[in-house]
């Protein structure tokens, strides 16, 4: 009997994460769509990590890789690059995914009305280190919105940050990461790789919350720090310089008016959820 291949490719890439690894799995294998596989890709971890992930008895987990110390950008690219399906969705160590997530991407990216989509993208809700669900923002509206190249690039420069999303909150296909290239770079990673995704195909909107990024003194304030906005802000005059038809000067300078202004705020914000979370404890 021949093997079923996988529709969806669920790419890991691990680095110590060994405190939530497997409620990160076990996000995935909760899945209410089930033709997936999960590829493993950890860089060289000095703790549990691996022992854990080998901890899990299921075929769809069917790729784990133990790499030397490569950097999170090869690591990243390794998980990629073994994956069996056309559709790929790369989730970091400490996010989960709910469990319509996958079955409601594929019925987007399926759909014939979508086939010229390179990747669609969704709302998500943060969860502390206690593993507490914070609610992300408001669907604004019901229906999907499918973004061509020149309103994805002004989104992006526009709103100062990652106005996509984090790779958790992204399905993208095969054909159109080969034809963009690599991850590439450190702290806006994913955010840089979707600016070169819609440039070969358009990008969907799916008006739902179907994933929840995690907050830490790791992923979440390393995301708001000074370093951060600079790279966002070099991003951004790199799509402008490259695309001055699309994007205008005052596109530009408003991103960068946002991001200035966001950074502290968001600084403030998440140190004040990490210190509730430290004083009431693990959600129940």
């Amino acid at each position: 009997m021949t093997e079923q291949a996988p529709e969806i490719s669920i790419c890991i890439p691990t680095f110590n994460g060994e405190k939530f690894i497997a409620q990160t799995i076990q996000s995935v294998l909760d899945q209410t769509f089930s033709n997936f596989e999960i590829i493993i890709s950890d860089d060289g971890s000095t703790d549990r990590t691996l022992e854990i992930v080998r901890s899990f008895n299921d075929p769809r987990i069917s790729r784990i890789d133990a790499l030397p110390k490569v950097g999170a950008e090869d690591n990243w690219n390794n998980s990629v690059a073994n994956a069996r399906a056309d559709l790929i969705k790369l989730v970091c160590q400490d996010d989960l995914i709910y469990s319509q997530c996958l079955d409601t991407e594929f019925r987007a990216m399926t759909a014939p009305e979508n086939q010229d989509v390179a990747f669609c993208f969704s709302l998500r809700d943060f969860l502390t280190p206690n593993s507490r669900r914070i609610k992300g923002a408001r669907v604004r509206r019901t229906n999907s919105a499918k973004y061509t190249r020149q309103m994805l690039l002004k989104k992006i420069v526009r709103s100062g940050g990652n106005s996509i999303g984090e790779p958790m909150a992204v399905l993208f296909r095969k054909s159109a990461f080969k034809q963009a290239g690599d991850f590439r770079g450190d702290y806006v990673i994913d955010l840089e790789m979707w600016s070169r995704l819609v440039n070969h195909g358009s990008a969907l909107f799916i008006a739902e919350r179907l994933s929840a990024f995690r907050i830490s003194e790791t992923s979440w304030t390393s995301n708001l720090t000074k370093s951060q906005f600079s790279t966002v802000n070099i991003l951004s005059k790199k799509i402008a310089r490259e695309n001055p038809k699309l994007v205008t000067r005052t596109d530009l300078i408003r991103g960068q008016l946002i991001g200035a202004l966001r950074v502290p705020v968001r600084q403030l914000g998440s140190k004040l959820i990490l210190f509730r979370d430290q004083f009431f404890g693990s959600a129940r």
